[in-house]
């Protein structure tokens, strides 16, 4: 009786352990390193606008930033954008009225083994139309193949663009505000590499540096408690997009279990964007739906 309800204590205690957890999921393996580099302004993508989430503090001139080594093949990452929100760096709000193609999408490697050893390390990146909350939301809009990218900026050209006007969130008439995920999936038969570039906010504070954006927007934290946006746009996603919304990654220093000291971080990835309008077949469709109602 006794070694009866022994056993039943074990794997009620197992059980909780699965399900009570608060402890987020991470990459298997995954671990976190700091850098220090300076962001390649003046090397831009020709575009009308771009929109990122990260932060570049300049500290004074150079800025921290953690490389995330370790998903395996299979894994996933990713990063959602809303269209209209406002970017961190230098640059305005996109449009989110006509800011509806998606030209490219510009993301760090501090690995760069790809063309080094072919076929190793290789991903496939993938666009969707996103939830406020960062799942897909349909099938895939666009996806590269594989993908060897190469230490530092990569830019991964959308061939062609993909208009974006179906993913926005105010259906309209006039469709306004676009959202997106991109997400990056290792498929190499040595999927640890690429090292995902992440922004960095407690190394900034420890060395004792003014926390402001390149463009003088105050660079909040902890994230996303005191942040300009509600959520967090980056994270893991683990195998075949399981993870629902996805699980953010912490500051490679914050010892809390909620990230309330330096909160969770966000991926080195911009997307650049053209600014026509809506597309036009759609315009005639809501143009249509308009003189029902004259």
């Amino acid at each position: 009786m006794l070694k009866g309800l022994l056993l039943v204590f074990v794997v009620v205690l197992l059980l909780c352990f699965g399900v009570c957890s608060s402890q987020p999921a991470q990459p298997a393996g995954g671990r976190l390193q700091a850098f220090q580099m300076r962001e390649d302004f003046g090397t831009e993508t020709l575009s009308d606008c771009y929109l990122q989430y990260y932060y570049y503090v300049p500290c004074p001139t150079w800025s921290w930033f953690w490389a995330f080594c370790g998903p395996i093949t299979g894994e996933t990452m990713g990063a959602f954008f809303d269209l209209g929100d406002l970017s961190t760096g230098t640059g305005a709000a996109c449009d989110p009225d006509v800011c509806h193609t998606l030209e490219t999408v510009r993301i760090f490697d501090y690995a760069g083994y790809g063309t080094v050893y072919p076929g190793l390390f290789t991903i496939e990146m993938d666009v969707y139309c996103s939830t406020e909350q960062g799942c897909p939301a349909g099938p895939k809009l666009w996806t590269s193949g594989p993908l060897e990218t190469h230490f530092a900026w990569n830019y991964v050209d959308i061939e062609p663009p993909l208009c974006l006007t179906t993913c926005s969130a105010i259906p309209g008439p006039p469709p306004s505000a676009p959202r997106i995920l991109v997400t990056a999936t290792h498929t190499g038969t040595d999927g640890f590499y690429p090292c995902w570039g992440f922004d960095n906010i407690s190394t900034h504070l420890e060395a004792g540096c003014v926390m402001h954006d390149i463009s003088c927007l105050p660079a909040l934290y902890p994230r996303p408690m005191a942040s300009h946006y509600g959520v967090i746009h980056s994270g893991y996603f683990g195998t075949g997009l399981q993870y629902c919304p996805p699980f953010p990654i912490m500051d490679g220093r914050d010892t809390t279990r909620d990230g309330s000291q330096y909160g969770f971080i966000e991926l080195l990835w911009t997307i650049y964007l053209g600014c026509s309008g809506p597309s036009a077949a759609e315009a005639s469709t809501w143009g249509s739906i308009k003189s029902i109602y004259r």
